[in-house]
């Protein structure tokens, strides 16, 4: 096959494991026919991602697309700092207004390492990958610490209140740390197999002050299809046994969280699973450190966030948000079920 041709930086190129078994004379059709079922999935038209769904034929087919969609724009740009402690922040636009909060108030005098992607066009954005991307770079640095931070966050508490609290803990011993909790980050959630009949009750309220009664039934209709048995569920632990079989209750990194530096070397190859499509590779996460016991710590540091505020918060975009969420559960389903987070 000739070379592929350079593309805009909202594109990304095309892999010899994505054209592999493929054969088509011209490299741009190929990209048309690779493209396409992504822009059914990244669709602002939740029939258009209905229409991705209708496509597969069961979950492992949807699995192996996971698996072998394209990576987006990774761009690093570093911001010279203290690199005992060094925060890895995935952003849309390096020179945005929460980039430039991350590096001129919340996190100054630490090194940052942000990973910039392509914005909204950027259509084979993964979170998950951006983060590893710049967790790896962080390595290179030898450092204490890492934190893997949103862009959109809130200033609270000095930059010296996390210098403080991460100097006291013994780094032989923890090797996660969280801190004080919010809704976006480092608070209780679980995870089991939900109890048909008092758990689609529970579904179906919580899911109606939400959605339409169409976009409930619909969203569940999917999960049905690809066989979805374990959900997310309440942190509250007696709640969660009530809702769910075979419950598990944990934190949650979610937005904001800090790592080991020695541990991310060790298990640099596990942090955050690529498959995922942006989200839920923080659930992933969390519940696979809290099934394997890795040791961790909760300190004095608040950080507050500004979670989603920069996305379109219309009824149409929140439900294309959830009909994209599917594939993520069918996929942690698949591996709760097969026993890889064990």
């Amino acid at each position: 096959m000739g070379e592929i041709k350079s593309m805009n930086r909202l594109k990304c190129p095309l892999t010899n494991d994505i054209i592999s078994g493929l054969s088509m004379n011209d490299p741009e059709d190929l990209f048309s026919l690779v493209d396409y079922r992504n822009s059914r999935f990244t669709s602002s038209d939740p029939d258009k991602i209905i229409e991705f769904y209708d496509s597969f034929k069961d979950r492992d087919d949807l699995i192996e697309w996971m698996k072998e969609r394209p990576k987006g724009v990774a761009n690093i740009h570093e911001v010279n700092g203290n690199k005992e402690i060094i925060v890895v922040i995935p952003t849309a636009d390096f020179n945005g207004e929460y980039a430039k909060g991350c590096r001129e108030n919340i996190f100054k005098g630490l090194h940052m390492i942000f990973v910039e992607s392509g914005g909204r066009g950027d259509f084979y954005f993964n979170y998950a990958f951006n983060c590893n991307v710049g967790i790896k770079k962080a390595m290179e640095y030898n450092p204490k610490w890492i934190i893997v931070s949103n862009d959109d966050m809130e200033r609270i508490d000095d930059t010296d209140v996390i210098l403080n609290q991460l100097s006291e803990i013994d780094q032989q011993k923890i090797m996660v740390v969280f801190t004080e909790p919010t809704i976006y980050h480092s608070y209780p959630i679980s995870v089991g197999k939900k109890r048909l009949v008092i758990t689609d009750f529970a579904l179906l309220f919580y899911g109606l002050r939400h959605k339409s009664e169409r976009d409930f039934n619909l969203e569940n209709r999917i999960k049905r299809r690809f066989k979805v048995k374990w959900i997310k569920g309440p942190g509250n632990r007696l709640l969660s046994k009530v809702l769910l079989k075979n419950s598990r209750v944990f934190l949650l990194t979610s937005s904001f969280a800090i790592f080991n530096g020695s541990f991310l070397v060790q298990e640099r190859e596990r942090i955050n699973d690529e498959t995922y499509i942006n989200g839920w590779e923080d659930f992933d996460l969390s519940l696979w450190l809290n099934m394997k016991k890795f040791s961790y710590s909760i300190i004095d540091y608040k950080i507050g966030d500004k979670m989603g505020s920069s996305l379109s918060r219309t009824n149409k975009e929140i439900m294309g948000r959830l009909l994209r969420n599917i594939a993520n559960q069918v996929y942690l389903d698949y591996k709760i079920s097969n026993g890889l987070l064990a």
